[in-house]
């Protein structure tokens, strides 16, 4: 096939059974004057140049530093390596076999070096810059000769605000191709996605805690508040007072803008610190706002059991709203179908408070008899009641005492049980099942349901004053059907998970799959879907996972709804199509890139399906 390669530097256009994002790649690299045979220009930092950019690229390189070698130790010792690239197409770090890497360093695949398409022709990590979405380059492909020896596939990184932040790459020598690495690849890059936006999240909530426990300080005092960008957010009276200006001429605007004088302040946004020199201080009088420090980011202790998985704009709307219920220190009702993920949700909140340090314990109100979730809550003495431990046993809220209670499943408590809860939260203390001795305790409770509790107060099954008790914030999580565009993340997820479990090889996906899942309306949400992956992974006999592993209830619940007109596949062809485009708000470039085809083929199809407007 490198005859293709050769017909088009000879001037051959256009070419035949060539991909259209490699001939798009190759006809930018010939009108950017790319010497096809070798880089003659190569664009290499300096050392000194190259730490300057390490410290630029901060928050990327830390979204990224446990996925790298995550990723090199699925390919170790098969000659592979795994890159870490920012958006002007710089390595920032790389990790690998050591054969490899020295006959990648022959043509300056290196931390320090640009392999953007203006200079390197079209490779993995220029291209996926240039296309925005995940590409594969295998050996001919490859704009210059002298990186034919070459296969690569690389996927983009997007930070919260959509923009791309940089490009993971995995890179081996032609020959060494895997159909499943650039799977890997874009799993790897939803998930440093998904850590930038919990970063991002941190940042607004550190700001509103440090705010809180400096408030009864600063009442006497000017205070300014500044988000993570250098914009104001909020000021007080006496401070708009100080700067001799009116609160909604300040709030919005950019602090160099207010403090007009560059060298009269300093603001770090990484490390959340805003200072005003001496000077300026004393010219105003006041102290209007002392240095904040950004603690660590509390979501990395989020484990990998208990992990939101999902860019959807739902997905976002939820953990936004976590993050502002994660800095008071509020009770929170966590509402939605049984699997939508509440205790994911509920373990975030605790990780991104301040309580962080402190135990998070759990408990179903639905898996225990009405005659001991009492005991289980409060605990109890010896000799309480028969069967009770020598020495009596602490209850849950004890046990949590200084962090989190995540009571779920709280509309199945008893009426009884129901009214001890509402003291324990108006009094802040506990008494033991038995005993007299009041004990203090200091617990956040996060409760869940599956049920309209509303509906429960009114039939009488459930306290109003403790509804409202609990319900202080309350956070909807939306069913799998009304997020399906996190499918594309979910399941590579569970299938990297089940196969890691399992000791078993990752597994590829065959895209016909997401057809019916995107069909499929998931009453068990994203447990029946992780169970749905554990099942196929666990009694699949190939390589890939294809239609013929999907659960046979599955299969046939689809089927039973065929439509009359066309074929199975091409009905959840045409379904997948509709979703993604509803996902997309009807743009046809993200919505190609949802449904990992080339915006040509959604054309093609999109006519073929009578669905062009």
């Amino acid at each position: 096939m490198n005859e293709q390669w050769r017909r088009f530097i000879a001037g051959e256009d256009p070419v035949s059974s060539v991909d259209p994002v490699i001939l798009r790649s190759w006809k930018r690299s010939r009108e950017n004057n790319v010497d096809y045979y070798r880089v003659i220009n190569n664009d290499i930092l300096p050392a000194p140049l190259l730490r300057e950019r390490w410290q630029e690229q901060e928050e990327l390189l830390k979204a990224a530093e446990q996925v790298l070698p995550h990723i090199y130790r699925l390919l170790q010792g098969q000659n592979y390596m795994v890159i870490l690239c920012d958006s002007e197409g710089y390595i920032l770090k790389a990790v690998g076999d050591p054969p490899f890497l020295n006959k990648a360093q022959k043509v300056y695949l290196s931390p320090g070096a640009n392999w953007r398409e203006d200079i390197k022709g079209t490779n993995a990590i220029g291209t996926s810059i240039s296309e925005g979405t995940a590409v594969k380059v295998l050996g001919w492909e490859h704009y210059v000769q002298e990186n034919h020896f070459l296969n690569c596939w690389a996927a983009p990184v997007y930070n919260p605000e959509g923009k791309i932040a940089g490009v993971l790459d995995i890179s081996g020598e032609n020959g060494s191709g895997n159909y499943r690495l650039l799977e890997i690849a874009l799993m790897g890059a939803k998930i440093i996605e998904q850590n930038l936006l919990l970063q991002e999240l941190q940042k607004k909530v550190t700001i509103s805690q440090q705010g809180f426990l400096m408030l009864g300080k600063m009442l006497q005092e000017g205070v300014i508040v500044i988000d993570n960008q250098g914009i104001i957010t909020e000021i007080n009276q006496k401070g708009a007072r100080i700067l001799g200006k009116r609160r909604e001429e300040v709030i919005g605007n950019l602090i160099s803008d207010v403090f007009s004088k560059a060298k009269s302040f300093s603001f770090s946004p990484k490390e959340g610190k805003f200072q005003i020199d001496a000077g300026l201080r004393e010219k105003i009088g006041a102290n209007l706002f002392d240095t904040v420090k950004v603690p660590k980011l509390a979501g990395q202790n989020v484990t990998e059991q208990h992990r939101w998985v999902g860019s959807s704009t739902k997905s976002k709307q939820v953990l936004e709203i976590v993050a502002k219920a994660a800095a008071v220190n509020l009770s929170v009702l966590l509402q939605g179908e049984s699997g939508t993920g509440k205790e994911v949700i509920a373990r975030y909140i605790h990780q991104l408070s301040e309580r962080r340090d402190g135990p998070f314990i759990a408990l179903n109100c639905a898996a225990l008899p009405p005659n001991l979730i009492e005991s289980e809550l409060f605990g109890y003495v010896e000799g309480a009641f028969t069967g009770a431990k020598k020495g009596g046993q602490p209850g849950k809220f004890e046990l949590a005492n200084g962090g989190t209670i995540f009571l779920d499943e709280i509309s199945d408590m008893p009426l009884n049980v129901q009214a001890a809860l509402l003291r324990v939260l108006q009094e802040r203390e506990v008494c033991r099942i038995g005993d007299n001795k009041v004990r203090k305790i200091d617990v956040r409770v996060i409760a869940a349901t599956q049920r309209d509790l509303q509906q429960l107060v009114n039939n009488g099954l459930f306290r109003l004053d403790l509804y409202y008790r609990l319900k202080v914030i309350t956070i909807n999580l939306p069913p799998l059907r009304e997020r399906k565009e996190d499918l594309y993340e979910l399941v590579p997820y569970f299938v990297y998970k089940a196969c890691q479990s399992m000791g078993k090889p990752l597994l590829s996906v065959d895209q016909e799959i997401y057809s019916y899942f995107l069909a499929y309306h998931w009453p068990g949400n994203v447990r029946e879907l992780e169970n749905c992956i554990y099942s196929m992974v666990a009694l699949a006999t190939g390589p890939q996972l294809t239609v013929a592993d999907l659960p046979l209830e599955l299969r046939q619940k689809l089927e039973s709804v065929q439509a009359d007109s066309g074929s199975l596949l091409e009905q959840k062809t045409k379904l997948a199509i509709l979703e993604a485009l509803k996902q997309t708000n009807g743009k046809i470039a993200p919505a190609a890139r949802l449904l990992g085809m080339g915006r040509t083929t959604l054309y093609r199809k999109l006519k073929k399906y009578d669905l062009l407007k």
